[in-house]
């Protein structure tokens, strides 16, 4: 096949030549019909059609010779639309054909396509089409729509060397599992604090002593004002915008009969998982909008999985919410390249359960397949594994560490 294209043909489908296109563009190409295009488009097509592969047919009908498939030639049309103009990335959605006269074996034609609309709303161009035969005869005319599919760039997931991590109550427990973690992978870690200065200290320098970057930064985080200093002094020290953000602060709580819970005791729960986890993210979020990329992980609890422990109603409400509020911020977010996500741990060995007793606590490891209860450390790796490139593709998911209590 000889191809003679116009100075408009395009070589990719991208938004770059779209933009490129305009009405009174146009390619061509020349093609010489040799038996053998006949009998590969009859074996793709299964058209045998006695017009098209039999000489002594033919030879009896008005023609007097083999007849070329008319969507052969139309298929020519294609080798213009998608390596041409537009070219790779095109893709027919309307055609419409008109064949004035017959083409035979030994024909050569040339086939010429020119654009004459172009909508920017739909992506789409139409074209007029038409192939002339050696003779310059018109053997087939037509026009149809033609749309450029966009390419969906995959998004590269920043490497954890490179972000800026908030850890809300990073002192203690799971919070300073989660801060090590993270600063042994190279990020830098913001440990917040509200009471506990010396742990946080502690955590940031052990951070520090192994390479990393970390500092504490004591903050309530049911104070709006208080995280957003928070946020611009992490900016401060360390340059860019927080883009990994644990929100694990939580106040502690113990059980508590319904009928002996008042409304507000309910709201102090609310208070610090909620509120803390909503102004955190508010703080936060704008940075992540401007580089597109950002991680949120919350941590929330089993007891929104399987049937809630008697007693812990307030934290079965509090952590429900804040399920809702990840899911929520996921599907706001996510087109804008920010993942949010909830590890729910199980009973887990933090300070929180020291009033558990040791019949309880072994109780509740004999319940697990996995035969213990969780530790920060396993929570951690699981926070790690959401904010690395390796969790890259899943926002919205609620994962329980809990050895298997919940499947």
């Amino acid at each position: 096949m000889n191809t003679g294209c116009g100075t408009a043909a395009r070589r990719h489908g991208d938004a770059a030549s779209f933009a490129a296109l305009e009405a009174g563009q146009s390619a061509r190409i020349t093609k010489t019909i040799a038996e053998s295009d006949v009998e590969a488009f009859a074996r793709l097509s299964g058209d045998y059609n006695p017009l098209h592969m039999d000489s002594d047919f033919a030879r009896g009908t008005s023609f007097q010779r083999r007849v070329v498939h008319g969507m052969l030639v139309a298929g020519y049309v294609s080798t213009l639309v998608g390596m041409h103009l537009p070219g790779p990335g095109a893709l027919w959605t309307e055609q419409n054909f008109r064949w004035k006269a017959p083409v035979f074996i030994g024909d050569t034609l040339e086939i010429a396509l020119t654009i004459t609309h172009k909508s920017e709303g739909s992506r789409t161009i139409t074209v007029g089409v038409e192939a002339k035969n050696q003779d310059g005869n018109i053997v087939m005319e037509g026009n149809g729509t033609v749309k450029l599919l966009e390419k969906q760039a995959r998004r590269e997931e920043t490497p954890l060397s490179e972000r800026v991590a908030i850890v809300s109550g990073g002192a203690r427990g799971i919070g300073a599992a989660i801060a090590r973690a993270l600063g042994n992978a190279g990020a830098a870690v913001v440990v917040n604090y509200r009471n506990s200065e010396s742990q946080a200290n502690e955590i940031c320098e052990e951070i520090r002593s192994n390479g990393g970057r970390a500092f504490p930064c004591r903050a309530d985080v049911t104070d709006a004002g208080a995280v957003t200093a928070m946020a611009e002094c992490a900016r401060g020290e360390f340059g860019k915008p927080v883009d990994v953000l644990i929100n694990n602060a939580a106040r502690a709580a113990a059980p508590r009969p319904f009928l002996e819970m008042s409304w507000e005791e309910a709201a102090a729960a609310f208070d610090v998982q909620v509120r803390g986890a909503f102004n955190c993210s508010k703080a936060v979020l704008p940075g992540m909008l401007a580089q597109k990329s950002g991680c949120i992980v919350n941590i929330g609890s089993m007891l929104t999985w399987n049937v809630p422990t008697v007693g812990w109603t307030a934290l079965a409400m509090a952590k429900s919410s804040l399920k809702a509020l990840t899911r929520s911020l996921a599907a706001e977010f996510g087109p804008q390249g920010i993942r949010v996500n909830l590890v729910s741990p199980g009973m887990t060995e933090t300070d929180s359960i020291a009033g558990i007793s040791e019949r309880l606590r072994k109780l509740q490891a004999m319940q697990t397949p996995l035969r213990r209860l969780s530790t920060p450390e396993d929570v951690a790796k699981t926070v790690l594994f959401l904010c690395s490139g390796a969790g890259d593709f899943i926002t919205g998911a609620d994962i329980p560490v809990c050895g298997g209590l919940c499947m």
